[in-house]
């Protein structure tokens, strides 16, 4: 036996509780394993990060997301603005109203049961601060504008997404009210709606 097979099973100085260990090295299909999957991560890499064209027959991250866009240009059009149907039906606009004057989304607290302002802006007029598509008011009311007093939801419970259509729909149907004292609109800050 050679000095060498000797030292390697020797204990080492460190102890931890009670226990001490042998010197040994990895067994080499262990170290050989490891060594090649840091290979085929390095592979993987160049392969769909950093090559323009790629081999084995696969496309990189940004030729995929290319690829998508072009299958969906409406989609990537309307990226920023979500387009959800308008309720027009008599149901689905009682049951917005309800939501809007609830306590446990209290609308109404800010814009008036009228919706013709009070600490937030006025819903009826055709100035907005923030687009007045359905989509835009469901993205308003989703996120809320915690700098500017409004808290995601109203600071109620979150609503469903028929809820919110049916919320937004009501919010929109009241455009043009007239409601008594609105609210004055900035027009340097809001913008006309289309």
């Amino acid at each position: 036996m050679s000095r060498q097979d000797e030292s390697r099973d020797e204990l080492l100085d460190h102890e931890a509780d009670g226990i001490r260990e042998f010197d040994n090295a990895l067994p080499r299909w262990w170290l050989y394993g490891f060594y090649v999957t840091i290979v085929i991560a390095v592979m993987y890499f160049v392969n769909y990060h950093v090559l323009s064209t790629p081999f084995l027959g696969a496309s990189t991250v940004a030729a995929e997301y290319a690829a998508d866009v072009k299958a969906h240009p409406k989609a990537a059009a309307d990226a920023g603005s979500t387009v959800i149907p308008v309720l027009t039906d008599a149901d689905s606009l009682s049951k917005g109203q309800t939501i809007f004057e609830s306590q446990t989304n209290p609308c109404h607290a800010c814009h008036r049961v009228d919706m013709g302002g009070l600490v937030g802006p006025n819903l009826t007029d055709d100035l907005w601060l923030h687009g007045c598509s359905l989509g835009a008011v469901v993205k308003s009311i989703q996120a809320g504008y915690p700098t500017a007093g409004m808290l995601p939801y109203g600071g109620g419970m979150p609503l469903t997404p028929t809820q919110m259509q049916q919320l937004g729909s009501y919010i929109l149907s009241k455009r043009g009210s007239n409601p008594p004292n609105p609210k004055v609109s900035d027009p340097a800050r809001d913008q006309a709606c289309q």
